[in-house]
């Protein structure tokens, strides 16, 4: 009984320690009672700020984006032969990081007559084809209001696209483009896009011509306020990678 008392007597707390403890718990909770709320603030940006930096660290920087917008476009495996082919024909490493990276950004809009076509086509078929509506016209608003980035100028589209483009004053003339050089194959006699079908970069690459339709149209556009092609420097590096694209040929 002795040895027992003894040994749960040694563990007690010193009087000394006790107050101790007890003065640090109490500043713990005056200060938390005081400050609990820019604790609360300053630890809640601290986080946002470490997500921020992950983000921003762990991005991968692209010389260029390329837009495409048709009625069919590529799967992740697709897209990544598009990239792959784009970067190969990047003519420079624009941002200076040692490697050539183009960025394919996609989007899927039907036009009523592309639909109409599509419809018709699966029904000689015996199948069926619907069009979710709602997601084309979501599609068709969020690439243009990607266009007001300013962060992509080349773009591959559909007829329907280009139209659009064309008649809201968004391209770039190819006589401003090209200058006194003469205009490349597929140049269309609006003098604002490239007919794709018409150029070695389609007859004689299967990343393309295999995935985008053949009445694609390759164009380029206006610079804009803000965004990358607000910047000379990185409109004309967006120029240059389009010139490299329409004046591909299959004997250089």
């Amino acid at each position: 009984m002795n040895s027992q008392f003894d040994q749960n007597d040694t563990q007690k707390l010193e009087p000394g320690e006790i107050s101790e403890r007890s003065s640090f718990v109490r500043w713990l909770d005056n200060f938390w009672y005081h400050n609990k709320w820019a604790v609360i603030v300053s630890v809640f940006f601290a986080v946002v700020l470490i997500v921020c930096l992950v983000q921003i660290l762990g991005k991968t920087h692209y010389d260029a984006v390329v837009s495409v917008v048709v009625a069919a476009t590529p799967d992740s495996g697709q897209k990544e032969n598009i990239e792959a082919l784009l970067s190969k024909l990047c003519p420079e490493d624009f941002n200076g990081n040692g490697e050539k990276q183009v960025c394919l950004r996609s989007w899927q809009v039907y036009s009523d007559e592309e639909y109409k076509d599509e419809k018709e086509s699966a029904e000689a078929e015996s199948q069926q084809f619907s069009l979710n509506a709602k997601y084309n016209e979501d599609e068709l608003k969020n690439f243009q209001q990607y266009v007001t980035t300013g962060e992509c100028s080349v773009c591959l589209v559909s007829p329907f696209i280009y139209e659009q483009l064309r008649s809201g004053s968004r391209l770039k003339p190819l006589g401003e483009v090209y200058g006194a050089d003469a205009l490349p194959a597929g140049a269309m006699e609006d003098g604002y896009g490239i007919a794709l079908s018409g150029t070695d970069l389609y007859t004689y690459n299967e990343a393309l011509y295999t995935i985008l339709p053949d009445t694609t149209i390759l164009c380029l556009l206006k610079p804009t306020v803000v965004g990358d092609s607000s910047k000379e420097e990185n409109y004309q590096n967006y120029v240059s990678l389009f010139r490299a694209l329409a004046d591909y040929s299959l004997s250089e």
